[in-house]
């Protein structure tokens, strides 16, 4: 298994991905899902952003897609996660590991302060704490979600 620098040909398999994600969460599976968006947005994280692949055997098994931006109280640096997806027949495999490795390793070229990574989605939620903790990620905070309908 290898992890790479996603290009424009890997985006529509990453938009796929990202759909069978949202169908696969409960907390997204009823939010609706805009290819066009999607593939427009991992399209600009090519240019400004971080977006990675793993691979097996050179098929794609999952996909990991980052940004950097800053506190709004200082000047720090924070390195922060779009979307971490792995396939759920590799989800026991090095894929995940290698994502966040490579998102680690990006973001300390970068030259960040920190780096902030969550998952909101409910799916493998303890798995993926355990493995940002297997990184140094500390586990603080809480996400409140309002939907507001017209």
């Amino acid at each position: 298994m290898k992890l790479r620098v996603a290009t424009v040909q890997d985006i529509p398999i990453l938009v796929e991905f990202g759909e069978s994600f949202i169908k696969e969460s409960p907390n997204y599976q009823d939010r609706p899902y805009d290819n066009n968006k999607v593939a427009d947005h991992f399209k600009s994280l090519i240019k400004h952003g971080a977006l990675f692949v793993a691979e097996e055997n050179a098929v794609i098994c999952g996909g990991f897609a980052g940004g950097i931006s800053s506190d709004w109280f200082n000047g720090q640096k924070i390195a922060f996660d779009y979307v971490m997806y792995v396939k759920p027949e590799y989800r026991k495999t090095r894929a995940a590991y290698l994502l966040i490795d490579g998102f680690v390793n990006w973001a300390t070229i970068m030259g960040v302060d920190r780096i902030q990574c969550g998952t909101t989605t409910g799916v493998e939620s303890k798995g993926c704490i355990r493995l940002y903790k297997h990184f140094g990620f500390k586990e603080y905070g809480t996400v409140l979600d309002l939907e507001l309908k017209a």
